[in-house]
């Protein structure tokens, strides 16, 4: 950008659309409330278009928040609401780049490239979760063409992703990763008065957590394995189980005669922190993933963790990092059986070196700067199609 833009050199003035708002309560809006604060501190104006059902409105953490109004309905209510951001950045709009999140909003990149060069980002195969029907995955897998073909710069989260999608449609993806925030408060105290309402204590039980639990989170997987132990430890299980029909039913029938204890998605991060620090091991046992914040974040917690060999995760752990065969019940048993019996504090020295090896890599200061760059080169190249 120039002053002869009309506008300091060094401010730029984004919107993002795509997400439900901030504050987040995980996902894609956690990824849009962590950059878009960095955005705002660095002296950008940042725009944010939410749901009103979802999000606040007004300026959070120096950050303008436009919530609009939405239908609650799983399929209309998203589509209305990109439709509605689009709409008000064309007429009302005043911006040097609109970054828009999710492949599956590609929809509107060819309303928003009638004013604004339009960065997208895509925060993986949203087409591979059961929770849509067969014609809506056919519907949102078309939509990555039309978010990588016609944006102006194109991005993933996953180096494994931004690979396919290049390849798939012929020009550049920029991988830009997620990240955690290494410093983040951890609410130990309440994650034990959580503990202690389910008779569990610190140290003693596995922990998989997810916001949005289904089939491709591989809970089932985890809850199979842990039936082949001989003597099988308490189990949390944390996560909304309602996002594909007869999932939690499938859940609780496994889990019958096992130590396994069901609690609803927990929006206290902290508390989710704290669970992480307590836990005797963090089980990831996805077989579908774009990159994973909760595996990081189990990561910077010094959490120990066993987690699925998918190219996604196995792209962002360390060297030699213990991973089991994604889908795999046996596999996963015997991971189990082997971490469980490990020597403690080998588990300790590799735990801190994982944090380490994030730390280094995954902090959200340098991805905003990286996003920053793609704004730019964006603005450079916003007259060609």
């Amino acid at each position: 950008m120039s002053a002869a833009d009309g506008h300091a050199a060094d401010r730029v003035r984004i919107a993002h659309l795509g997400s439900k708002g901030i504050p987040s309560k995980g996902g894609t809006e956690r990824v849009v409330e962590a950059i878009t604060r960095r955005q705002a501190a660095a002296g950008h104006s940042v725009t944010v278009y939410g749901s009103r059902r979802a999000s606040a409105s007004g300026m959070v953490a120096g950050v303008r928040v436009l919530s609009l109004p939405t239908v609650a309905h799983k399929y209309m209510g998203p589509v209305l609401l990109q439709v509605a951001g689009a709409a008000h950045a064309l007429a009302r709009g005043d911006y040097d780049v609109v970054h828009l999140h999710g492949a599956e909003n590609g929809f509107v990149v060819p309303l928003l490239r009638l004013c604004y060069p339009v960065v997208t980002t895509n925060h993986g195969p949203a087409y591979l979760r059961d929770k849509w029907s067969g014609p809506a995955k056919a519907l949102i897998r078309a939509l990555d063409g039309l978010s990588v073909r016609l944006a102006t710069r194109a991005t993933a989260v996953s180096a494994v992703q931004a690979a396919e999608l290049a390849r798939r449609y012929g020009r550049e993806v920029v991988a830009i990763p997620n990240g955690v925030d290494l410093d983040e408060p951890a609410d130990e105290e309440g994650a034990e008065r959580l503990l202690a309402g389910l008779g569990l204590r610190r140290g003693e039980y596995l922990l998989f957590a997810a916001a949005r639990v289904d089939p491709t989170k591989g809970c089932h997987t985890l809850i199979e394995a842990l039936g082949r132990l001989p003597e099988p430890p308490p189990l949390l299980v944390v996560g909304d189980l309602f996002h594909a029909p007869g999932y939690e039913e499938r859940l609780r029938k496994l889990a019958h005669d096992l130590p396994v204890s069901f609690v609803p998605r927990l929006d206290a991060k902290p508390v989710v922190l704290g669970l992480l620090r307590g836990a005797r091991l963090f089980v990831f046992p996805s077989e579908v993933e774009a990159m994973s914040m909760m595996l990081l974040e189990a990561l910077c917690q010094e959490a120990p963790t066993l987690a699925s060999d998918i190219p996604e995760n196995t792209s962002i752990l360390p060297p030699g990092f213990p991973v089991f065969r994604a889908g795999d019940v046996d596999a996963l048993a015997a991971g189990l059986t082997e971490l469980l019996a490990a020597d403690p504090e080998a588990r300790r020295h590799e735990s801190a070196a994982a944090r380490d090896w994030v730390a280094a890599r995954y902090g959200w200061d340098e991805i905003a700067r990286s996003y920053d760059v793609v704004y730019r080169e964006a603005w450079a190249a916003r007259t060609s199609l």
